[in-house]
């Protein structure tokens, strides 16, 4: 073969591997690449509701988590201002504060106050629940009673009070009577 035929030949063999490559193309690798396209688009898809699901799934735990404290912090809320009229808890709490500080109870009476309506449908009215008290102790101990009152987990207001001595024959005495007037607030439906 001279060289003319073998070049004419090798450009002929070249354009039919060129001719080649490009049914190849058109018909296997375009085919398959749109549907590597397709399957890229499902991929990021699916990885998009993934992050969704996982994010909302973090929420839902975080949420969860917080009813469950929210319960705790209910009870908490509880203690500070009952859900109904509690005179047992009110008493409990009197009594127990002045034995604490050393004073003696002498008498108790307990009142309900009206209810106070709420203007707002999303707060619950408050009704209030008037204690009238005569203790007998030292100073100091009706100072740190009152201290104590103002500190304590049940919402309390010290309305007035009156200090007597005890002993009013003329003798000193450590020991003073008094009066007192506390009130406590609850939750009402009215």
């Amino acid at each position: 073969m001279k060289s003319t035929s073998k070049r004419i030949f090798f450009i002929l063999l070249a354009l039919a591997f060129v001719i080649g490559a490009v049914v190849v193309y058109s018909t296997l690798i375009k085919k398959a690449y749109a549907d590597v396209s397709l399957l890229r688009g499902e991929l990021a898809s699916q990885t998009d509701i993934l992050n969704k699901f996982q994010t909302t799934s973090e929420k839902v735990k975080t949420l969860v988590a917080d009813l469950q404290n929210a319960s705790d912090a209910q009870r908490q809320v509880s203690l500070i201002l009952p859900k109904s009229r509690d005179v047992a808890y009110l008493v409990s709490q009197i009594v127990g504060l002045a034995e604490t500080n050393g004073l003696t109870v002498g008498s108790l009476s307990t009142q309900a106050l009206p209810v106070q309506p709420s203007k707002q449908t999303i707060i619950r009215s408050v009704g209030r629940v008037k204690a009238d008290l005569k203790l007998s102790g030292s100073y100091a101990g009706f100072k740190s009673f009152l201290r104590q009152v103002e500190n304590n987990i049940l919402l309390l207001d010290v309305s007035d009070f009156k200090v007597d001595p005890a002993n009013k024959s003329g003798t000193i005495n450590q020991t003073l009577d008094y009066s007192v007037s506390i009130t406590s607030y609850y939750q009402s439906d009215k």
